[in-house]
């Protein structure tokens, strides 16, 4: 697939995300997450060519399925995007950030913060055996996302400081997680 494929195919104009995320495969491709200006808007990112949209995050995952449903709708630990909707969030939705290995949310505040960004945030998606290499192309051709920006940076600093200071846990007890 060329850069100008995956591009255009991330472009299309996205569709409601259940129907989405319910077609996602389980092969390596490259994903788009968009958003209405008024959803988040201390966020920036190019705007969508076929509607009112703009682009929040564009990344390449090695399980298309996996990434979305297993990261990005589900664990603030290991996606970006939900840590910075979160540090975004954090008074509306009464988000608490604790430490874990990393910073997480409780399973409460991931309970919330899922149905919200279901409701607002749109996918598109492309199959790509190659992503990793064809991701910095199609970066250029999209545009540059919300995340790319200096209120991305904020916001996921707020999420990390809301946490407070990491305190070590005693030898032999132990994690629980929140």
């Amino acid at each position: 697939m060329t850069p100008e494929e995956a591009a255009t195919a991330l472009t299309t104009v996205p569709g409601a995300l259940d129907d989405t995320v319910a077609e996602l495969p389980g092969a390596p491709g490259l994903v788009a997450w968009w958003a209405a200006p008024e959803v988040l808007p201390a966020l920036g990112g190019a705007a969508h060519p076929g509607s009112g949209l703009r682009l929040l995050d564009l990344g390449a995952a090695t399980m298309l399925r996996n990434r979305v449903r297993r990261q990005d709708l589900y664990r603030t630990g290991v996606s970006r995007l939900r840590r910075v909707v979160a540090g975004l969030l954090l008074d509306d939705l009464g988000l608490a950030p604790t430490w874990a290995a990393d910073v997480i949310l409780p399973k409460a505040d991931e309970s919330r913060l899922t149905p919200w960004m279901a409701e607002r945030l749109l996918l598109t998606w492309v199959a790509d055996d190659d992503r990793a290499a064809l991701l910095p192309a199609v970066a250029r051709l999209v545009g540059p996302t919300g995340l790319d920006g200096e209120a991305a940076a904020q916001a996921e600093s707020r999420f990390t400081a809301a946490a407070g200071e990491k305190t070590p846990r005693e030898v032999g007890v132990p994690f629980q997680r929140p």
